[in-house]
């Protein structure tokens, strides 16, 4: 978990230093991010991992959106932004992460890192109804696709036929590979109980 969150607040540091995303000179709120974001990183990393044990880095987060109180732009609301993922991330404290994302999408509606957030938390969610409409017992959701020859491919299309559909990945090629093996040997098994009970 910890080289989950070092590698989450390296890439908050590389975010907040990057000269594409900011223009012309540096915002203070932002070196300011980067300065706590460095700091928890070595807080992290010595262990600490409760909200006691960070309690002044927490504060910390507090006075930064004081100080800039008033500033909507997405600097600012990076600071909000980062206090959230500190409770994702390090304390598993959802709820609370949640609560700061809702003032996140409060008190900086109009800013990119929110118009993003709601993007992500969109597909999130469809993602979600996918899953759980894909539960045993529940009709396959039809999709309108194409197959490796271009030809259209959906279920609807597939009514009556026996499908096998396997969701697999390119990375992890031993096991990808063996279960490929596997699913072609589970097809001609099919293929076959189907041909002899036809005949």
């Amino acid at each position: 978990m910890k080289n989950k969150l070092s590698v989450t607040l390296a890439i908050a540091v590389l975010l907040l230093s990057s000269p594409c995303i900011f223009a012309a000179g540096t915002n203070d709120s932002t070196v300011e991010l980067k300065a706590l974001v460095t700091k928890i990183r070595a807080d992290v990393r010595a262990g600490k991992t409760t909200e006691t044990a960070l309690a002044d880095d927490l504060k910390q987060f507090d006075v930064l959106l004081a100080e800039h109180k008033g500033e909507k732009t997405d600097a600012v609301a990076r600071i909000l932004y980062m206090k959230a993922m500190l409770y994702v991330e390090v304390f598993h404290n959802d709820a609370k992460a949640a609560e700061l994302k809702k003032q996140l999408k409060t008190d900086f509606k109009g800013t990119e890192l929110v118009a993003s957030l709601e993007k992500q938390e969109a597909r999130q969610a469809e993602a979600k109804k996918i899953q759980a409409d894909l539960a045993e017992g529940t009709q396959f959701p039809d999709f309108n696709e194409k197959d490796t020859a271009g030809k259209p491919l959906s279920v609807a299309g597939c009514k009556g036929k026996v499908v096998l559909i396997d969701f697999w990945a390119t990375y992890g090629a031993a096991p990808a590979g063996a279960k490929f093996q596997m699913s072609w040997q589970l097809t001609a098994n099919i293929t076959a109980k189907v041909l002899r009970s036809s005949a």
